[in-house]
């Protein structure tokens, strides 16, 4: 009888072992799977603290800034079938150390792991084929990356990414070692924020086939104090050598003939190295920038790695077939001479890949491991209108942000493709000065980053079957009055229309469109808003506040947000001083980190 007793008793100690095991587990899984916020397959953010995460395997996309601001984590495991990794999305993350890159992986955004100060390994996959500007920006202690030698998009040499070709320099690494840095000569293009932030080089001798220093290219430089531009450079863009208090000399030489008034913002102890009745001797008596004719610092000098590393074999970049309405189009294109600049991000005063935004945080609101507290709603009155229009003749935004950040291609000549899939390359038209019309594709979802950029267009009808427009797409048309956009278009991207006349003719009120003071297109985005009042409420309908809507709006001091706004571009209220109380949004999912930068309604003001 006993000997029963003891085995029953036994049976069920181990029953209730197996069932406390069994639920600790559940808990220990829930509790891991309980950091991820995840839509559909999009991982918009991660809210843990532990030194290791493994995403999920059925996530394909890491949304902007998703794990940004992170300072706990150590190590990253990405699954096989992520797709992309967005703008920002490891941004701060200042603890993590090391990354790989799966080979299913084939975009990777703009600033995507800016200020991970402790990196010291990246290993790039082999599907990579689109990357953003300044992806490793302020990687202060990353000197090297691998990059899979199936990669035909990329390719590493002597403490640079270049694109496969080596005609584009992607960036020169912050932490690469050699105080002396002498660009391949089969480097055509800079990218922007290329040499951001370095911690040892203070020579640069540029490629003899640059021809242009597009804006941002060499801005921000952190330790370089000599650079020596070649005799094929004939223009320096606006801001190319801001923010350098370090430069101390640029030879610029008498080839140049173009140099914006701005190039040099912010760089007080840097001189110009020229020849006596340059453009630039012009330019640096007029800017009252020190000229000088004779070197104080050398201008032939040799790499400093010069011999460590073989140099690679260059790589043939992937043909892709387009369709036969992009041909046609391509075709009418062939005659445009072929820009040999980087294309430009093109912002303004601030540096989008410096600001702490796309941290995006879902419908759970985590900031910072946070809850965002959203007031309740107001009873304040609409100013201006409530229409909408998905077609509207109008005009400009303002200066930075994003991604960011940008990417690559040079524009397209006969040979060069300009559709990826269902997608405008990025870069497709940039800059195609005689490129007035253009149609559209009907089997086009995407318009890419800088597709349009500074091109000749005159008008643009998108088609309805296009659900995103990206990062600066039509930047800087100067000539682009007409666009109509289809209630398809579910996002836009920062300064898609910046600096266009149908954006900035609505803004001043002088376009023929709407009388509204909210410029609401697509799928319900509130793309700009051009009232003066200090209590505003969003019009009921809108979906999402885009991009800088708002922004530098200082008379701005309260905000109502109907629920059916579901999400906060970057930007959208920057430096809209004024502003203390956000009332509503009840509705919303997704708020960009830095969607109230400069304002007093800080992240940590909308967190308890």
């Amino acid at each position: 009888m006993n000997k029963k007793v003891i085995t029953a008793t036994a049976v069920l100690s181990a029953g209730i072992l197996l069932l406390l095991t069994i639920v600790i587990g559940f808990q220990t899984k829930a509790k891991g799977e309980d950091d991820f916020r995840i839509n559909g397959t999009i991982l918009t953010a991660y809210v843990g603290t532990d030194t290791f995460a493994s995403v999920p395997s059925t996530v394909t996309s890491i949304g902007e800034g998703a794990f940004a601001e992170n300072t706990t984590l150590q190590s990253i495991e990405l699954p096989e079938g992520l797709r992309e990794i967005g703008y920002n999305a490891f941004g701060g993350c200042t603890a993590l150390t090391s990354v790989t890159i799966p080979d299913s992986v084939t975009k990777v955004g703009p600033g995507a792991f800016k200020g991970c100060s402790a990196l010291t390994l990246a290993d790039l996959g082999a599907g990579i084929s689109s990357w953003g500007s300044g992806v490793f920006n302020d990687c202060t202690s990353l000197s090297k990356v691998i990059v899979d030698e199936k990669n035909n998009y990329l390719l590493y040499y002597n403490g640079a990414l270049y694109n496969g070709d080596m005609s584009m320099l992607y960036q020169v690494l912050a932490g690469r070692t050699g105080d002396s840095y002498a660009m391949p000569d089969e480097v055509k293009e800079i990218d922007t924020y290329a040499f951001w932030n370095q911690q040892n080089i203070k020579n640069v001798k540029v490629s003899p086939n640059v021809t242009e220093i597009p804006s941002y290219a060499m801005s921000s430089m952190g330790s370089v104090e000599n650079v020596i531009l070649p005799d094929s450079v004939s223009s320096i863009a606006e801001k190319a050598f801001a923010n350098n208090t370090t430069l101390k000399q640029v030879m610029i030489p008498a080839s140049v003939n173009s140099i914006q008034d701005n190039a040099f913002a912010n760089s007080p102890n840097v001189k110009i190295l020229t020849t006596k009745n340059s453009t630039a001797d012009q330019f640096g008596q007029k800017q009252k920038i020190p000229v000088i004719y004779d070197a104080e610092l050398p201008t032939d000098f040799n790499d400093s790695n010069a011999d460590q590393e073989d140099k690679p074999q260059l790589k043939h970049q992937t043909t892709i077939v387009t369709t036969t309405e992009e041909k046609t189009e391509q075709t009418k294109e062939e005659t445009s001479k072929e820009e040999t600049s980087a294309a430009q991000s093109t912002q303004n005063d601030e540096n989008p890949l410096n600001t702490k935004e796309p941290g995006v945080v879902a419908k759970t609101r985590i900031i910072n491991g946070k809850a965002v507290v959203l007031i309740g709603k107001s009873n304040q009155k609409v100013y201006g209108g409530t229409g909408s229009n998905s077609s509207i003749e109008t005009s400009q935004t303002q200066e930075t942000s994003e991604e960011s950040s940008s990417e690559q291609e040079t524009q397209p000549t006969s040979s060069k493709q300009t559709v990826d899939g269902d997608t405008i390359k990025q870069r497709a038209y940039y800059k195609q000065n005689n490129l007035t019309n253009y149609t559209i594709s009907e089997k086009i979802k995407e318009i890419g980053r800088l597709s349009f950029a500074q091109s000749g267009l005159q008008s643009i009808e998108i088609p309805s079957n296009v659900t995103t427009i990206d990062y600066g797409a039509f930047y800087g048309c100067q000539d682009l009055k007409e666009v109509t956009i289809p209630d398809s278009v579910i996002s836009i991207g920062t300064k898609a229309f910046a600096d266009t006349p149908w954006l900035d003719n609505w803004l001043d009120g002088t376009s023929k469109g709407s009388e509204d003071d909210f410029l609401i297109v697509g799928d319900h985005i509130l793309l700009a808003y051009r009232g003066n009042s200090a209590k505003v409420e969003i019009p009921e309908g809108v979906k999402q506040i885009g991009s800088e809507a708002f922004k530098n709006h200082q008379e701005l001091t309260q905000i109502t947000i109907p629920d059916s706004v579901s999400k906060i571009g970057a930007d959208a209220f920057r430096n809209c001083s004024s502003l203390t109380r956000v009332d509503g949004g009840a509705g919303l999912q997704t708020i960009v980190r830095g969607a109230f930068y400069g304002t007093q309604v800080s992240e940590d003001s909308l967190a308890k």
